[in-house]
């Protein structure tokens, strides 16, 4: 096999979640009078909650912390099931397990909403891992996260290890752990991102996701 273990991000990359999480950081906007940029709500796919909100709206780290308290009434009532797997994710995963590669979710959605996410499209079953932190950890970087992933899979970080993502961070935090770094550009990110970001490998789609991980 190509690879002993491939890490996937949830958010864009094998779900779909951005009707739920903008549907609730408009919520959240609403209820605290602050301006919504619809043309800046996929900013909030991907990275930490806390670190969007103190970038996008200039606020301090509390303020932050009461949105996305209010993010989570909506979310963990409607928004978490506002998500659907991606077109061929879930045939993808089936022949990676098929070939015997171990595979995880390393996603900075905290833990309880990432696991009703991917048991409500259906691929909780199909990983050996699935990795988030829990709702007051703040601190979770996607470093920390795929290296965690590793360790549950009982691999070493290495080449022979990809982390599949669509945002910069998925990138950034795959090369400081050392694995492979894979960018697909059906989710919410660039290829820009990608390219500045030093992604080793970047596809358009999910057969070319397909091609880079089996061949």
């Amino acid at each position: 096999m190509k690879y002993e273990a491939v890490i996937f991000d949830f958010d864009g990359t094998v779900g779909d979640t951005g009707p739920g999480v903008r549907n609730a950081v408009r919520y959240s906007l609403n209820e605290h009078k602050m301006p919504i940029f619809e043309d800046r709500l996929n900013e909030f796919l991907g990275p930490p909650l806390y670190e969007t909100y103190e970038k996008q709206y200039d606020i301090s780290p509390e303020k932050a912390s009461e949105l996305v308290d209010t993010y989570r009434v909506y979310y963990s009532k409607t928004g978490v099931y506002e998500v659907e797997a991606y077109p061929g994710m879930i045939d993808l995963l089936n022949e990676l397990k098929a070939q015997g590669v171990k595979l995880a979710v390393a996603s900075s959605k905290p833990q309880k909403f990432l696991d009703i996410c991917a048991k409500h499209i259906g691929v909780y079953d199909i990983f050996d891992e699935v990795v988030g932190p829990d709702l007051l950890n703040h601190e979770a970087n996607k470093t920390w996260l795929v290296n965690r992933a590793c360790e549950l899979l009982g691999v070493e970080p290495s080449k022979k290890v990809a982390m599949v993502g669509d945002r910069f961070y998925d990138i950034e935090g795959a090369n400081t752990a050392g694995v492979t770094s894979i960018g697909v550009e059906y989710g919410f990110g660039k290829r820009e991102e990608f390219v500045e970001y030093n992604a080793d490998i970047i596809v358009p789609d999910m057969e070319e996701l397909r091609k880079a991980l089996l061949y």
